[in-house]
């Protein structure tokens, strides 16, 4: 995950730093998408607009729920998981807008509101990666049903790629700056997954090997 994200992530970023030509594919498929919304009913353009809070306040709402119920629970890898997560989104979001500061799309008529920010990347493509990935990462494992576990999957995914796609769909974002946003939530994934597991294993390690040091010291 950390190598594949990195390298993604890479390609779309020196492409924009080098006005590459990937990114003037960038530009046309976001104009496409742009008349696509303006010619689309006010249904759809509902649909595309929800997938803005789909990606922010519904991932805070979920986020503060899990770290209430971890707490209570005093799960500290789970617990673990999410504080890293969502707090190093938010850290590396900060820099990395900063840094190549894009604006973002401007037309004459906006499908929606124009947001002031830089957009690259993408912060509810992280976020999304982020919150319904651990969610899937978290939950799989208490299912017993095959079925049950693709299940969570393919709706994890899907929530993913309909937070990223409503973005670039009402004109927040360049398509590249959703496909930089999902590189980089895979990335910080990764390492939160690899490291926090890590961390917990060589606790328990430790604590099996006090346990049985105390017992044989107790026999002899």
């Amino acid at each position: 995950m950390v190598l594949f994200g990195g390298c993604v992530f890479g390609v779309v970023a020196i492409s924009l730093l080098n006005n590459g030509p990937l990114i003037q594919t960038d530009i046309q498929l976001a104009n496409q998408l742009h008349q696509l919304a303006l010619q689309s009913s006010p249904l759809v353009r509902g649909v595309m607009i929800a997938g803005f809070y789909v990606g922010e306040h519904a991932i805070f709402a979920i986020g503060a729920v899990l770290v209430v119920y971890y707490l209570y629970k005093r799960f500290w890898t789970e617990l673990s998981m999410v504080v890293f997560a969502w707090g190093g989104e938010l850290v590396i979001l900060f820099f990395l807008s900063a840094y190549f500061h894009r604006p973002r799309p401007l037309y004459p008529v906006s499908v929606w509101r124009v947001m002031p920010s830089p957009g690259f990347p993408s912060g509810h493509s992280i976020s999304a990666v982020l919150c319904y990935g651990v969610l899937a990462y978290l939950i799989v494992p208490h299912i017993e049903s095959r079925l049950g576990k693709i299940a969570v999957v393919v709706v994890a995914v899907s929530i993913i790629l309909f937070v990223g796609f409503s973005r670039a769909f009402v004109g927040d974002h360049y398509p590249g700056d959703v496909v930089a946003g999902y590189a980089i939530g895979i990335l910080w994934a990764g390492v939160v997954y690899t490291s926090v597991e890590l961390i917990s294993q060589r606790k328990l390690q430790r604590q099996d090997s006090g346990g049985r040091t105390s017992v044989l010291a107790h026999h002899s």
